[in-house]
């Protein structure tokens, strides 16, 4: 049989429980501190993450802008190489002329562009979509789609490089900034400048 001293024994060795049914209403404050500190380190670690991870991130993410600036780039080439072959004209102007002076695609005009000081534009579509420049030995369209680069600009094409022997023929996007930084004569880009020649 138990007697009462054993029960007050046992009573008195057990954590009194809280009406949350945890044990020990004394022990709530140090596991709350505890949390807490682990919300602070947690937080901090993460900050310094981000601070080590972003500039990362930020890196690949141009990187990868690069590259499908790049990548238009091509497309465009390789579409005026092919109307060049197609019509037997360069893409200068309607039939061959040569009143043309360079062409945009699709987007923002890139600013300080120093090719609208040599002559006259046209869209990059009258070349590679449709058959505005070419006549009748146009077979395009040359490129599936034209689209500004991955900044918002239009893609630009210097095309009187083509026959300005002081100039160099290139298809250039204007980068990050949007402001072109390439003289109509520079084999390199300049600037944030991504550009591929023609010729």
């Amino acid at each position: 049989m138990t007697n009462r001293d054993d029960l007050d024994a046992s009573n008195s060795a057990a954590p009194p429980f809280t009406p949350d049914g945890e044990p020990g209403g004394a022990a709530k404050p140090p596991r709350r501190r505890s949390r807490l500190l682990e919300g602070v380190l947690g937080l901090a670690l993460l900050l310094a993450m981000a601070g080590v991870v972003g500039p990362g991130v930020a890196d690949t993410l141009a990187e990868g802008r690069q590259v499908s600036a790049l990548s238009q780039l091509q497309e465009v080439v390789d579409g005026l190489r092919s109307y060049s072959h197609d019509t037997l004209t360069l893409p200068t102007g309607i039939k061959g002329r040569t009143d043309v002076s360079w062409l945009y695609g699709p987007g923002e005009l890139p600013l300080d562009n120093p090719f609208a000081d040599g002559g006259s534009a046209r869209p990059l579509s009258d070349a590679l979509l449709d058959d505005t420049m070419g006549g009748m030995g146009w077979n395009g369209p040359y490129i599936d789609e034209l689209s500004a680069d991955p900044w918002g600009n239009a893609l630009l094409v210097n095309v009187d490089g083509l026959v300005n022997g002081r100039e160099q023929a290139f298809v250039l996007s204007a980068g990050l900034d949007g402001v072109v930084n390439t003289a109509p004569s520079a084999q390199k880009a300049g600037g944030d400048d991504i550009i591929l020649l023609l010729n």
